[in-house]
């Protein structure tokens, strides 16, 4: 643990971020700190009271945007997105979240994201989504465009629009098939719009994406 547990809230953020940036140097010559920076930080989890989460918030906003480029949070309810968005200068720029059934999908969260600007950023996504994975739409997906089942449905997810996700795999061949198959699934949108607008409304049908808000 990069801090001491028993220092404030405040004081845990500068140590941690000060062991992220020497840990992120571009050389082993302690002078390269200085040009060391995060892309994105992210709050795993709020803190147990709103003035403690405001309060780390505010010890990361002091690094924006020079040492820290964006920040976002994980773990994260749409009342609470709401209430911290209303109250930072710095607005989340993610939203990292479980993409599974027992939040809905993070339906209403995911809309407030999109109109807020806000990427949602999925994990869980193949884990938590045994039955997804194995429905007719993603099937029939991964059938017609030679992709697996599972990255049919990272497509499909990434679709949902202002999308990114996670993923886990630590295979190599999984990993480049993974990245490939955004563009066969692309291709297929254009070759066959039709059938991929059927497709991506049976999966916004799954996963109650049509919910009226």
């Amino acid at each position: 643990m990069p801090y001491d547990p028993n220092a404030s809230v405040t004081d845990q953020v500068h140590a941690s971020i000060k062991s992220s940036l020497e840990h992120l140097r571009s050389s082993d010559a302690p002078e390269s700190v200085n040009d060391a920076y995060i892309d994105m930080l992210i709050l795993h989890s709020p803190l147990p009271t709103m003035s403690q989460t405001l309060e780390a918030w505010s010890a990361f906003e002091t690094y924006v945007p020079h040492r820290i480029r964006n920040l976002g949070i994980s773990n994260c309810t749409l009342p609470l997105l709401r209430e911290l968005s209303s109250l930072v200068k710095v607005k989340p720029a993610v939203v990292q979240n479980r993409f599974y059934g027992g939040t809905q999908f993070d339906v209403p969260l995911r809309s407030y994201c999109r109109d807020n600007d806000i990427i949602y950023q999925s994990f869980w996504t193949l884990t938590a989504n045994p039955e997804l994975v194995q429905s007719d739409t993603i099937q029939l997906l991964a059938s017609r465009t030679e992709i697996s089942p599972a990255a049919a449905l990272y497509c499909l997810v990434l679709a949902l629009g202002n999308t990114t996700l996670l993923n886990g795999t630590c295979n190599r061949g999984r990993m480049e098939a993974d990245l490939t198959a955004p563009e066969k699934v692309g291709r297929f949108s254009q070759e066959h719009p039709g059938v991929w607008q059927r497709v991506l409304e049976n999966f916004q049908q799954l996963i109650g994406d049509r919910v009226a808000l």
